[in-house]
C-alpha cells in the first residue's frame, strides 16, 4: 500500500546516479510501504485544526516529543504495530457487514490509511535519523526500528482481510451501491491500492500467491545484492607520479597518505583523484586507463543483472503482466512501453540535431589538440567538453560572489511570498530538536550550536502550513547526496462524515515536516550565511525546494495520495519547474547580491550564465536518452535468460545491449565496458527511468506557459497551486496538466 517513490534524480549534479530519493526507501515492498510521506494520526500531538488550531511544540527529535533519547525509536515502533493490530482485527470483524452509504465506505478507507500513517510515522522518521544523525547511537537505533517495520510491512502486505476490506468497497463502487458515489480521490485511492496490492499477487490462489512470494523474495536479494556491488566493488592501479601532478597538487597528494617518493601511485577507480583524471588529464593514455578500469569495475554485476531481468520477468507474467515494464508502467502517466518508447525516439530525433554539432566540435578541438585523429573516444567527451568550456564558457566563480546561503534562504521567502502570499518564518531551534551535534548539554558552547536551519510557512490568512528543516553541512555518518525527506506528511488525520453521512465539524488536518538533506562543499559553522555557493549548488537547493513544496501545499484525505506520493513519471515536475527560477533573470536579480558590497547580480552576469545553461546539454541528453532506452529493453523484453550467477560476465546479454545502443545513435563507445553494472537505477527505477525526461518536458512546458516574462506572478503561482500542487497524487497529472496548460503538455518544450 506505500509504493516507494525515489527521492534519487537523475539530475544534472553530482548526485546524478545516487540522488532523487528522494523519499524512498527501496527495502520497502510496494503495497505496504512509506514514500516519506507519511505521519500517523496520533492526534495528541500531530494535530492542527487549520487556522486556529493550537501552536506547534517543537520539542524532541525532529519536533517528534516522544523522540527523547535513541531508545525511543523501539518503543515507537512496538506501539505502531500494536495500533496496526488493532485496527487489522477490527477491519476482520467487519468483513461480512455489506456496504451502501457513502460514510461506511470513507471509514474503511480512512482506517486502511490510519495503518499506513501509523507506520510510516515512526519509519518515515527513522529514515531521516539513521541517515543524517550525528550519533551512532541514534542512528543505531533508528535502523533497528526501521528493520523492525519493514519486516511487518511484508506482513500487511500479505493480510487477504486488508484486501479483501477494500475488495469491498471497490465492488460497492462499481456496482454503484453506493450512493452519493465516493469523490474522484476516494475511488483513485481505491484503484490504486487495488492495483498494488495485486502486483504483489495478493488475489492469486494460495499457491500461486506464495510461489510469487518466494520468487519476489529472491529478486530483493538481487537488488541488494546489485546495489551493494556498486558501493564495494572497485578496483585498484598504478599511474605514473608525473602524469598525477599535471593536475593534482603534491600537497593534496601527500594529504592523502603518497609519499614524495612514490613515482607510482596507486589508485582506486572510486577516488576523487582518479575522477579528476578523467575528466582533467591532457594525457589521452591516461585518461582512458582510468576509464576503462572504472568502466570495468563492477563486472560482478552483470550476471547479477541477468538473473534480475530473469526473475522481475518471471513473477510479472506469473501475475498477468506481459513484462516487468507492463507491470510498472500500467499505473505511470505514460501507460505503456508503446508510449515511453514513442516519447523517448521523439527526444532522441529533436536532439539529433544539437548533438552532432556538439560532438563536432569536439572532434575539432581533439584534432587541433592531439594532432593525429579527431575520433571521440568515450574517455575524451568529458576532457574535451572541459576544455572547451575553459576556453569559451562561463567563469562559476565570478557567480558564486552573489550567491551566499542566506541570499538563497531570502529567495525561498520572496519566492513562496510572490508565488502564494506564503509568509516563511526563520525560527531557532530547541537543542533537542537539532540531530547535528553529539552532546546537547553542551551547546551553549558557539562550537555546539546546530547548523540546522528551520523554516516556518504560514498562508495569508495565519494558519500554519509546515515546517522544512534545512540540513547542509557536510558531517561524518551523513547521507552522501541531496535528498528531501518527509518526515510527516499533510492528510486528514479522520475522516470528513460523521455516520450520518454528512460532513463533520472541520476536519483535523496534520501538518507536514519535511528535511532537505544537501552536503555544500564551503558551508562551515563558522561561515554560516555567508557562506559562497556554486549555481549548481542554488539549483539543487530549488530542486529539491520543489519536492518540498509539493508536499507542503498539497491538501489531500489520505497519506496515500499526499505530496510526491504521485505516478514516478510526473513527481519530478514540481522539482524541474523551480530548477527554471534559477536561471531566470527577473529571479537571479532578485536572488543575488554581492557578498561584500551588497549589489545585485549584474546583468551582463546573467546573461553569461544564461547562454553557458546550454553547453554541451545535447550530449548529456542523448545519454539520457540512451539509458532510458536499455531501460526499456532488457525489461521490456520477454526472452528468459537462464540467471546462473556463476556465468562469465562476457557473455552477458546486457553489454551486447548497452553496446548496440551505442552504435545506434552515435554515442561514443568502449568494446569490453559495462557502465550499466554500476547503473543503480536499474534497481531503485527499473522500467521507470524515462520519468526524469518524461517530467522535464511538462516543467519546461509550465515555465513556458504560465511563467516565462512574468516569472513571479502570482496569478501563475495561483494556479499551479490550486490546480496541481494542491492534489498532490490524489487526480489523474493528465487532467492536472491539460486544466493548467488549457491543453495537452508537448515534447517541443524540453528544448531549451
Amino acid at each position: 500500500m506505500f509504493a516507494a517513490l525515489s527521492r534519487l534524480s537523475t539530475r544534472r549534479r553530482a548526485c546524478q546516479i545516487a540522488c532523487q530519493r528522494l523519499l524512498q526507501s527501496r527495502d520497502l515492498p510496494t503495497s505496504f510501504g512509506c514514500p516519506g510521506t507519511g505521519r500517523s494520526s496520533w492526534q495528541s500531538y500531530y494535530t492542527s485544526s487549520g487556522a486556529t488550531g493550537p501552536p506547534f511544540h517543537s520539542t524532541g527529535l525532529f519536533s517528534i516529543p516522544e523522540l527523547q533519547r535513541p531508545a525511543d525509536f523501539m518503543k515507537l515502533a512496538g506501539e505502531a504495530i500494536d495500533t496496526c493490530n488493532s485496527v487489522r482485527q477490527d477491519l476482520r470483524s467487519q468483513l461480512d457487514v455489506t456496504v451502501t452509504q457513502p460514510y461506511q465506505a470513507q471509514e474503511y478507507l480512512f482506517q486502511l490509511d490510519h495503518i499506513s500513517k501509523t507506520v510510516c510515522n515512526v519509519i518515515d522518521a527513522a529514515e531521516l535519523c539513521r541517515s543524517v544523525h550525528a550519533s551512532p547511537e541514534w542512528r543505531e537505533s533508528a535502523d533497528r526500528a526501521f528493520a523492525t517495520l519493514s519486516s511487518y510491512i511484508g506482513e500487511l502486505n500479505a493480510d487477504t482481510s486488508l484486501y479483501q476490506t477494500l475488495l469491498k468497497v471497490t465492488t460497492a463502487q462499481d456496482q454503484n451501491q453506493i450512493q452519493p458515489a465516493l469523490t474522484e480521490e476516494e475511488v483513485r485511492f481505491c484503484r490504486l491500492l487495488q492495483a498494488e496490492f495485486e502486483r504483489d499477487g495478493i488475489h492469486l490462489p494460495d499457491d500461486k500467491r506464495e510461489e510469487v512470494q518466494h520468487l519476489q523474495m529472491h529478486v530483493t536479494q538481487l537488488e541488494t545484492m546489485f546495489s551493494q556491488n556498486i558501493v564495494t566493488k572497485k578496483k585498484q592501479f598504478d599511474v605514473e607520479r608525473s602524469a598525477v601532478e599535471d593536475i593534482i597538487p603534491s600537497k593534496y597528494l601527500a594529504a592523502h597518505g603518497f609519499a614524495p617518493e612514490q613515482d607510482m601511485l596507486n589508485l582506486s577507480t572510486d577516488s576523487d583523484i582518479a575522477h579528476s583524471l578523467q575528466k582533467y588529464s591532457p594525457n589521452p593514455q591516461v585518461r582512458r586507463q582510468v576509464y576503462m578500469e572504472s568502466m570495468t569495475a563492477c563486472s560482478e554485476n552483470l550476471p547479477v543483472l541477468d538473473a534480475l531481468i530473469q526473475l522481475r520477468h518471471e513473477v510479472s507474467t506469473k501475475l498477468g503482466f506481459q513484462s516487468y515494464a507492463d507491470r510498472l508502467l500500467r499505473d505511470k502517466m505514460a501507460g505503456s512501453q508503446e508510449q515511453v518508447n514513442a516519447f523517448l525516439h521523439n527526444l532522441l530525433q529533436a536532439n539529433q540535431t544539437a548533438y552532432k554539432k556538439e560532438m563536432e566540435q569536439l572532434a575539432h578541438a581533439k584534432l587541433r589538440v592531439e594532432k593525429t585523429s579527431n575520433i571521440v573516444e568515450p574517455w575524451d567527451v568529458s576532457f574535451y567538453t572541459s576544455v572547451i568550456k575553459a576556453h569559451t564558457g562561463f567563469d562559476t566563480g565570478a557567480i558564486s560572489a552573489y550567491l551566499t546561503l542566506d541570499n538563497c534562504i531570502e529567495g525561498i521567502k520572496i519566492l513562496v511570498q510572490r508565488l502564494f502570499g506564503i509568509q516563511m518564518m526563520e525560527r531557532e531551534m530547541d537543542p533537542d530538536e537539532a540531530w547535528d551535534i553529539l552532546d546537547h548539554s553542551t551547546s551553549t558552547n558557539n562550537q555546539q550550536k546546530t547548523a540546522l536551519r528551520r523554516l516556518d510557512f504560514v498562508d495569508e490568512h495565519g494558519a500554519s502550513l509546515g515546517t522544512i528543516y534545512l540540513d547542509l553541512q557536510k558531517r561524518q555518518g551523513k547521507y552522501g547526496h541531496a535528498a528531501h525527506f518527509t518526515v510527516r506528511c499533510g492528510c486528514m488525520l479522520e475522516s470528513p462524515y460523521n455516520n450520518a453521512g454528512s460532513s463533520s465539524a472541520e476536519a483535523v488536518f496534520q501538518k507536514p515536516i519535511i528535511a532537505l538533506v544537501c552536503n555544500l562543499a564551503n558551508y562551515n559553522h563558522a561561515s554560516g550565511g555567508s557562506s559562497l555557493l556554486t549555481h549548481s549548488e542554488v539549483e539543487t537547493i530549488y530542486h529539491e525546494l520543489g519536492h518540498m513544496l509539493h508536499s507542503m501545499l498539497s491538501r489531500t484525505k489520505f497519506q496515500h495520495m499526499s505530496g510526491t506520493r504521485a505516478p514516478m513519471d510526473f513527481v519530478e515536475t514540481p522539482s524541474h519547474w523551480l530548477e527554471h527560477f534559477v536561471w531566470d533573470k527577473e529571479f537571479l536579480q532578485v536572488l543575488g547580491r554581492h557578498h561584500h558590497t551588497g549589489e545585485p547580480i549584474p546583468e551582463e552576469l546573467v546573461t553569461r550564465l544564461q547562454q553557458s545553461r546550454n553547453a554541451f546539454y545535447a550530449i548529456e541528453r542523448q545519454n539520457q536518452i540512451l539509458y532510458a532506452l536499455f531501460d526499456q529493453q532488457i525489461f521490456g523484453s520477454s526472452v528468459p535468460r537462464d540467471g546462473d550467477l556463476s556465468k562469465s560476465p562476457a557473455v552477458s546479454d546486457t553489454t551486447e545491449i548497452f553496446a548496440g545502443l551505442h552504435r545506434e545513435h552515435g554515442v561514443p563507445y568502449a568494446e569490453g565496458t559495462h557502465w550499466h553494472s554500476r547503473f543503480g537505477h536499474l534497481v531503485t527505477y527499473g522500467a521507470s527511468y524515462y520519468g526524469y525526461l518524461y517530467s522535464q518536458v511538462f516543467a519546461g512546458d509550465i515555465w513556458k506557459h504560465c511563467f516565462e516574462g512574468d516569472s513571479m506572478s502570482r496569478e501563475a503561482g495561483e494556479r499551479i497551486w490550486k490546480t496541481m500542487l494542491i492534489h498532490g497524487g490524489a487526480r489523474d497529472p493528465n487532467l492536472m496538466l491539460e486544466e493548467l496548460l488549457g491543453r495537452r503538455p508537448g515534447t517541443d518544450a524540453i528544448k531549451k
